[in-house]
């Protein structure tokens, strides 16, 4: 695990990447207040990581359509990781709690389809309890034959279920790497692993969707 997540580290670990977009939307949710700011990190993380597409109703708005969104999340900065809260499986109905408070706010005022990628890569930027369920991170799931693939409670379930049984092995990795939260270490070893089966269907000629 730890050699694929040094992959991924030093695959994005350039000056000004647009994955740093990450680094600096989890800081700030960590050490700021003002609700503007925050809309601001969480609009350009979001843009950075592919989520301001032109299909994306996020791209008919600007910035301040967040606000709300980082009042929720507030809300549930209970499981933000830290030295003394590691999300588990006990944490599971308050996620699904968020998952739904976010997913009703942009589809209900915005308009903005809450599709789980879009909503788990604002939770894994804010507060740092799940992964980004985008194309990547799935793939790698699957490649493992693993059940975690969506934001239902049974797949959250099993996600958790899978920390547990290597909490371990990703508590000394996250020693190494402070900076990154138990979850996000779980997002890059998989996304790693979906990245690479992505290139090299690619070199293999083959260039469709994961």
């Amino acid at each position: 695990m730890k050699a694929i997540i040094q992959k991924y580290i030093t695959y994005n670990n350039e000056e000004y990447q647009r994955y740093n977009s990450w680094n600096h939307c989890y800081e700030a949710f960590g050490t700021l207040q003002d609700a503007k700011l925050l809309s601001l990190h969480l609009g350009f993380y979001l843009a950075s990581w592919g989520m301001y597409r032109g299909s994306s109703k996020l791209l008919e708005r600007d910035y301040l359509v967040h606000i709300k969104a980082v009042k929720i999340i507030k809300n549930y900065s209970h499981l933000r990781f830290s030295s003394k809260h590691k999300v588990c499986l006990a944490d599971v109905p308050a996620i699904l709690n968020l998952i739904r408070e976010l997913s009703k706010y942009y589809k209900d005022i915005h308009n903005v389809t809450p599709t789980d990628t879009l909503i788990s890569k604002i939770i894994l930027g804010t507060l740092g309890c799940l992964p980004a369920f985008d194309r990547f991170f799935i793939a790698g799931v699957k490649q493992h034959k693993f059940k975690f693939k969506t934001l239902k409670k049974k797949s959250l379930e099993k996600l958790l279920l899978f920390q547990e049984q290597n909490q371990l092995q990703l508590n000394i990795i996250q020693k190494d790497l402070p900076e990154y939260p138990l979850m996000k270490i779980v997002d890059m070893y998989f996304w790693q692993i979906g990245f690479e089966l992505s290139n090299k269907k690619i070199e293999n000629g083959k260039t469709e969707l994961l």
